[in-house]
């Protein structure tokens, strides 16, 4: 169901969903539009492996931001529209992990400037917005979660 919610969240066409899926996904929808705190039941709904938090030097954020490994997510995607210079989210895929931290430098930092999603394959790029949505409910920034709801504001199911 978790697939089914993402994908529906995301605008696609679930072939695989019965009809009685499709009516729990319609439920699912109705309370996150009318929850005072759609970002707290989606990140219940949907829960994450922890975030990875990382420190690249300042001058390679950048590049590590264009590398093809990385997909951006969070307040990096555009559709978030949240300022963080100096910082950057991330999906990446766990065969990439090493990689990227040896052509990077990127280190466990108690400062981090990178946060990284880490999962089984690539994301696509760009992030199909249900996924943008669940890496914005599981953030703990509050401009984070409350722009899960002014985005579902924008979707249909």
């Amino acid at each position: 169901m978790r697939t089914f919610l993402v994908g529906a969240l995301s605008g696609q066409e679930l072939i695989d969903a019965s009809a009685s899926d499709r009516s729990r996904l319609r439920g699912y929808y109705k309370q996150l539009r009318e929850s005072d705190h759609p970002d707290r039941l989606l990140a219940g709904w949907v829960p994450q492996r922890p975030v990875l938090k990382l420190a690249v030097a300042p001058s390679d954020l950048d590049d590590l931001g264009q590398d093809a490994r990385i997909v951006k997510s969070g307040f990096s995607d555009p559709r978030a529209q949240i300022a963080a210079a100096g910082q950057l989210e991330v999906r990446v895929a766990a065969a990439n992990l090493a990689s990227l931290r040896r052509d990077y430098l990127l280190r466990p930092s108690d400062r981090p400037n990178v946060f990284v999603h880490l999962t089984d394959e690539r994301s696509p790029s760009p992030l199909p917005l249900g996924l943008l949505l669940v890496d914005l409910a599981n953030h703990d920034g509050v401009r984070e979660r409350s722009r899960v709801a002014e985005l579902l504001r924008d979707t249909s199911v």
